[in-house]
């Protein structure tokens, strides 16, 4: 099938499997928990429609991080009953929206906005659910770049600068969540264990203070992590969940985002040329950094397949055709030899890939195509050049 695409379409493309993201969700689903628990995708991970419709019909909830999310999400199919709204920037327009459209709950992580959003809520006769998003000051033990859950970052807000009382006050608003999430491409669910006990312990001091906390948000981070069996122990995890909750009423919401779609995608690259710089040999693809950040941005290696039948290796640099010198895939990696109009698979591009590509040096972003056992089909139009220009006013 890969044949005939290549054959069809112009490279790069995003290439999804859908079956393997239904077995992620499904496996999700099927974990035997002792509490009431909902999975919330993600949404930056991959706002493409088709994928949110796909998921959004295995019964997940969805959360959000800007309006443009909130609004393709409701487009795709989620219920505003099923979508949080989280994020340290949130603008008054991304707020007025969530008001409006009166979703789960909007997760605070900075004080000024519950005054906002109280004052928005009573001016439209609304009363709007908030989550406070702690930091519970615990490391995810995962890369710098994405750890969110340690003292001194910019994301959610300390236990003592809040002060719940006062909050209670507000007519227009009702605090019904507690949130955290410590980070991304976690793998000790002892860590994810010890972040949610200090959640349950806040919701608990409160409920003896008369506050009632309906929910707890226990954020995402599964981790998937490339060139490694290392994975996070669901088993374990789930354990320790159901152990720790023993006893409690409180609902429970997880975020997965990457764990669902990152190893259901491969990005397909032409090689382009093959150069040696003194001794290193360069390859040059029709992808970059526009098409996949997260190995300039992260210092990671993705899993590379190369698909030719050569039985001798080599070692190269990967780089794209972008004018900046970080604009590099993978460096010093053996492949089977490369030759010009190889083409090139890039592997666990699902979460972030698309999501994160840009039309920088006005490439246009490419195609997005959709398979599963007997079909594929197109879930995104390759931009045109006039794409480049239509917003733009000379």
């Amino acid at each position: 099938m890969i044949d005939k695409m290549i054959n069809e379409f112009n490279t790069p493309f995003y290439l999804y499997n859908e079956n393997i993201i239904q077995e992620k969700i499904q496996f999700l689903n099927n974990l035997n928990f002792k509490f009431d628990c909902k999975f919330h995708f993600a949404v930056k991970a991959n706002p493409n429609l088709a994928i949110l419709n796909r998921i959004h019909l295995h019964n997940f909830g969805a959360e959000v991080v800007s309006a443009g999310e909130l609004f393709k999400a409701l487009k795709s199919g989620f219920d505003p009953t099923n979508i949080i709204f989280d994020g340290p920037g949130k603008t008054e327009f991304d707020l007025k929206y969530a008001i409006t459209q009166q979703i789960r709950s909007i997760n605070i992580e900075n004080l000024d906005e519950i005054d906002f959003i109280n004052e928005y809520s009573l001016s439209k006769g609304l009363q709007t659910n908030i989550g406070i998003r702690i930091n519970p000051n615990i490391d995810g033990y995962t890369l710098d770049k994405i750890t969110t859950g340690k003292t001194g970052g910019k994301f959610g807000v300390s236990f003592d600068q809040i002060d719940f009382d006062s909050i209670l006050n507000f007519k227009g608003i009702k605090l019904t969540t507690l949130s955290e999430h410590i980070g991304s491409q976690i793998t000790d669910h002892n860590q994810l264990i010890k972040s949610y006990q200090e959640l349950i312990s806040l919701a608990d001091q409160l409920l003896k203070k008369g506050i009632s906390i309906e929910t707890l948000d226990f954020g995402g981070g599964f981790g998937v992590i490339d060139h490694s069996d290392q994975e996070l122990n669901f088993q374990e995890w789930e354990k320790d969940l159901n152990k720790i909750l023993e006893g409690k009423s409180y609902k429970v919401i997880f975020e997965p985002g990457r764990y669902i779609v990152a190893d259901s995608c491969e990005l397909i690259s032409k090689v382009l040329y093959v150069k040696q710089s003194g001794n290193k040999k360069i390859v040059i693809t029709d992808c970059s950094f526009s098409e996949y950040l997260r190995p300039a941005l992260y210092d990671i290696t993705p899993p590379i397949e190369v698909l030719n039948k050569s039985k001798d290796f080599d070692v190269y640099d990967i780089a794209g055709g972008i004018c900046e010198s970080t604009d590099y895939l993978a460096k010093d990696i053996k492949l089977p030899q490369i030759k010009k109009g190889d083409y090139i698979k890039f592997l666990n591009v699902g979460a972030y890939g698309s999501s994160m590509s840009s039309t920088y040096n006005s490439r246009p972003r490419p195609l997005e195509v959709m398979m599963n056992k007997e079909e594929y089909r197109v879930i995104r139009s390759r931009d045109t050049l006039e794409d480049l220009c239509k917003n733009e006013i000379m």
